[in-house]
């Protein structure tokens, strides 16, 4: 199969996207000359000397993977296994890769591996929008073709397993989505022998004796009688896109606000109330200011003299942003944005639109800071405190916040700036956000009761359904890559369609400033919390969601700001499922019961994330290493061992967890 897709044709152009980002020129140049060859054996000799002269690049990924794919038109599949397995260990969401990695995975005998890759590179391929800078059209011949050659790898290794009818069914999405590559319609066909399914290998048989390809005197070979050549075609299923399917009856009668849950639900409405997600926006109320309006407080930027911004009270608190020209004009606070580490503020302007204002105000640190300078990558506009009396669109609360901070947020399609005067039903994040519309259950209820019901429709009870929707529900928020698209009434952040979660597609990683990655691929910033929990194996192998640890109905949430659901005894989040080490934690972890290095996260999710100036636990959870610390240095892949112990080293943290 790695012969039935040109190489070329697969390879992906990420690597492009980020040369601009490199601060060296000859690095730029010599990546640029690798990207551009042709030859695969000059390729790949490029792509060593750029491995070995840069090996802290930003651009390793996608050197490795340069390589590899020489290394496969060279015919050394052993060399390409791994050069490809390093390149994803930098970049995993590389689906195109990971389907050369499959194949050459089942061709060698590694089988449980290549399910693996395939199966990730189909979630991929499902999960991301295309590459910015391949086209449309280029797009739509490679997908498919991807699909096909990850689908075959998949079924060979199911079949190779014992499993030959999870094979064959895959096998059957390989044909959907190539019915031209005789080699799927070969291996079905053996397949399908071994399955007792005569008719069904003949008809593939008769496919590939008919075609160029080199299999067609083998085929022809196997056809069982030669009368058989004249059957009909092979059978070709429907691919696999998901079904559309009518809105439910829960889902059409729409919504009927949080206030409506509290009678029936008093302790999960009371407690809601108490979090972060209910407090992301409210309208403005003097016991919700956390930050410092006393007469005579200002912001200066730094290197700066005069103040940027002047704060003060008169009906309610207000601030006086200074333009370029030296004009101050005052801005009342009338929301309050976020309760727990960090508070912004937003005005209300005459025509219904929120702008919000320049600075926050900082829990943790008791000051105010430019938050938007802190993250968003140079240049930023928005971050020019003397831009705002402008009142521009990237300082506008339903264009750029409200997406994430309210709830049922509508896009105003009659104004000529529809998502700046977009509208909502509540502000912070409500019941029905996450449990789905609930209209029809209150009605029920007050009727004859709730029948059974698919644990899909809402209202949903995340008890009952599994991991990947549990996130997905989450990730309306929690995704930092997440694509949103308008729906047809202007929905913006619901759906009216077939499931109240609007289906969203991620842009890819390399879009982003590498500001927001370590060298090592891990993520740097908070914003991407579930991206970095989607790559962990609690998730991808197991059971894990976001509510196996977090709970927003938590009885003491201002002592546990986190909503963690074991808040007084950590271990237990990860117990639950890794019982077997209850009963040996110190052996297990070498350090002492009841210190800080027992606790299952100062490992496996240490704190080395950007979050509101302060660094929080990574969520990509996984078992420490350190030869990428050696690599690129702590600061570019840091190591939880040494960040306790500081006096020590990367080849002794490595020294420590081989002996492990």
């Amino acid at each position: 199969m790695i012969g039935a897709i040109a190489i070329s044709i697969l390879m992906l152009e990420s690597g492009l996207t980020l040369v601009s980002q490199v601060a060296d020129p000859v690095e730029q140049r010599s990546f640029t000359s690798l990207y551009a060859c042709k030859d695969p054996g000059e390729k790949h000799r490029l792509a060593d000397a750029f491995i070995n002269r840069y090996p802290q690049s930003w651009l390793l990924a996608q050197a490795y993977d340069a390589a590899a794919r020489s290394s496969i038109d060279l015919g050394n599949y052993q060399v390409a296994l791994a050069e490809a397995h390093f390149s994803l260990r930098l970049l995993r969401e590389n689906p195109s890769l990971l389907v050369l990695a499959a194949n050459l995975e089942a061709k060698a005998g590694r089988y449980a591996d290549a399910i693996t890759d395939a199966r990730d590179a189909l979630e991929y391929l499902d999960r991301f929008v295309r590459p910015g800078n391949i086209s449309q059209q280029h797009w739509d011949r490679v997908k498919p073709q991807l699909k096909s050659s990850a689908y075959f790898a998949l079924g060979r290794g199911l079949v190779a397993s014992g499993r030959g009818h999870e094979g064959e069914l895959a096998l059957d999405q390989a044909a959907a989505w190539n019915s031209e590559d005789a080699e799927v319609f070969y291996l079905r066909a053996l397949v399908e022998t071994a399955l007792h399914e005569p008719a069904k290998a003949a008809a593939d048989l008769v496919f590939v004796a008919q075609s160029s390809s080199p299999l067609a005197v083998k085929a022809q070979a196997e056809l069982p009688d030669k009368a058989q050549r004249t059957l009909s075609k092979p059978f070709i299923p429907p691919r696999d896109r998901p079904m559309e399917t009518q809105p439910s009856v829960a889902l059409t009668a729409g919504y009927a606000g949080s206030a409506a849950c509290q009678n029936c639900h008093a302790h999960e409405y009371a407690t809601w109330r108490e979090t972060g997600m209910a407090k992301m926006l409210r309208p403005f109320k003097s016991e919700n200011v956390i930050g410092d309006f006393s007469p005579g407080t200002t912001f200066k930027e730094d290197g700066a003299e005069d103040a940027a911004v002047r704060m003060g009270v008169d009906a309610r608190p207000y601030f006086e942003v200074r333009s370029h020209s030296g004009t101050w004009t005052r801005f009342h606070v009338d929301y309050t944005i976020g309760s727990k580490w960090q508070q912004g503020y937003a005005t209300k302007l005459p025509d219904g639109s929120f702008q919000v204002l320049p600075i926050e105000y900082n829990r943790v640190q008791k000051s105010w800071v430019n938050y938007w300078e802190m993250i968003d990558p140079s240049g930023s506009q928005r971050a020019v405190i003397a831009d705002f009396p402008e009142l521009r669109s990237a300082t506008n609360y339903q264009e750029n916040c409200a997406v994430c901070h309210t709830s049922q947020l509508r896009a105003a399609i009659d104004s000529p700036t529809p998502m700046q005067h977009a509208i909502f039903r509540e502000g912070g994040v409500d019941c029905e956000m996450c449990h789905g519309p609930s209209a029809l259950h209150i009605k029920q209820m007050r009727s004859s009761g709730v029948n059974a019901k698919p644990t899909l429709e809402p209202p949903v009870d995340f008890r009952r359904i599994n991991n990947k929707d549990g996130v997905r529900i989450c990730a309306q928020c929690h995704a930092q890559t997440a694509v949103r698209e308008i729906g047809s009434g202007g929905e913006m952040n619901y759906s009216i369609e077939t499931s109240y979660v609007p289906r969203s597609w991620g842009r890819n990683y390399d879009e982003y400033s590498r500001r927001a990655f370590y060298k090592d691929g891990r993520f740097r910033e908070t914003t991407f919390l579930v991206e970095a929990f989607t790559r962990s194996a609690c998730y991808r192998r197991g059971d894990a969601q976001c509510a196996t640890c977090h709970a927003p109905h938590v009885d003491d949430f201002s002592a546990n700001l986190a909503s963690l659901k074991n808040h007084d005894e950590p271990n237990e989040m990860c117990l639950k499922c890794h019982g077997q080490i209850r009963t040996k934690l110190a052996q297990h972890t070498h350090h002492k019961i009841n210190s800080e290095a027992s606790q299952c996260v100062s490992c496996h999710m240490p704190r080395i994330v950007n979050a509101l100036l302060f660094k929080a636990r990574s969520h990509e959870i996984a078992v420490p290493t350190a030869d990428l610390t050696e690599r690129f240095g702590q600061s570019e892949s840091p190591n939880a061992c040494l960040l306790c112990h500081i006096e020590k080293d990367a080849r002794w943290a490595q020294e420590q967890l081989r002996a492990w």
